[in-house]
């Protein structure tokens, strides 16, 4: 197997155990050291998986797409797009094959738009319109988009 088949299975295991409710396949495609911008880990995704908890997520036709953008050595970097989400991952070799380190992901389902851009000087926080419970981060992001604040200051040259 090519390490560019080894890479899309290994993302096909993370996508298609999620709606399968497949804990055992999900377990195989994450590294260990898993985490999602949202502060899951490896376990949290593994056992919301064997709850069933993309199951009610679920389509016929899941619309799964595959694209690495970077592979080279030991490191990967795909964009994923499903019926449900748009997913980024990072995947890492390592002795028991490719598996997936990192990812941030959007939901295409929920409709989550931005509030208005906040002006620089503003002590206002970015806001996520979104059905979803807000989880407290240093950074506030909606679905896996970091919204930054304009710099401010001069440029490196």
């Amino acid at each position: 197997m090519t390490d560019e088949e080894a890479v899309r299975a290994a993302v096909l295991d993370h996508v298609e155990s999620w709606f399968d409710g497949d804990a055992v396949r999900m377990e195989r495609a994450l590294h260990r050291e898993y985490s999602a911008l949202e502060k899951l880990t490896a376990h949290d995704m593994i056992e919301a998986t064997a709850r069933g908890q993309g199951r009610v997520e679920d389509a016929h036709d899941r619309q799964i797409s595959v694209e690495i953008s970077y592979l080279k050595g030991n490191t990967a970097r795909v964009t994923c797009l499903s019926h449900r989400y748009l997913e980024v991952l990072q995947l890492v070799r390592t002795p028991d094959g490719w598996k997936i380190l990192n990812g941030i992901w959007q939901s295409r389902a929920s409709g989550a738009a931005l509030d208005e851009p906040v002006l620089p000087g503003s002590s206002e926080e970015p806001q996520c319109r979104s059905t979803l419970p807000r989880i407290p981060m240093p950074q506030t992001f909606c679905e896996g988009r970091a919204l930054r604040r304009p710099r401010r200051g001069r440029r490196r040259r």
